[in-house]
């Protein structure tokens, strides 16, 4: 957990998010959405967790803090589906963690998030912001899947 911490630690403060287009004299604000696996609302020290996260507590003290987030799902895939696309997992086809075709199959789901789904970094894009996906994916594309998007 302690490794996972300082990684998204690191992550969060060699990122600089910047916007195009932006008229002189006009700011935006940077926005960074970290999604973790397994880790419990108190685990950061801005939360009095007994992690010391002096970077993420920067951030949450600087920024904006949402505390109600629900996932969309109880694992990874899924939840993720929720966020990006803002609508239910299903929609799309992702009901399970997504892996090699057989067990996509077998969990009556797509191979991957179809390129046809809203998300928010096309709507960041469109509105003119730089956006980038760091670390782990797990929106298809498993180990024996060879025709997921690019």
């Amino acid at each position: 957990m302690k490794s996972l911490i300082t990684f998204i630690a690191l992550l969060a403060i060699s990122c600089h998010g910047h916007s195009q287009n932006t008229p002189a004299g006009a700011t935006r604000p940077n926005i960074i959405f970290i999604l973790t696996d397994d880790m419990g609302f108190g685990d950061l020290s801005c939360y009095n967790g007994r992690y010391r996260t002096p970077n993420l507590d920067r951030m949450a003290t600087e920024g904006i803090r949402f505390t109600s987030y629900y996932s969309a799902a109880p694992v990874c895939s899924p939840s993720r589906a929720g966020f990006l696309t803002g609508q239910s997992p299903a929609r799309w086809k992702i009901n399970n963690y997504l892996s090699d075709k057989k067990h996509n199959r077998d969990c009556e789901q797509d191979d991957f998030l179809s390129p046809a789904a809203p998300s928010v970094a096309k709507l960041f894009k469109a509105a003119g912001y730089a956006t980038g996906h760091f670390g782990k994916w797990h929106m298809g594309g498993g180990r024996d899947v060879v025709n997921a998007p690019k």
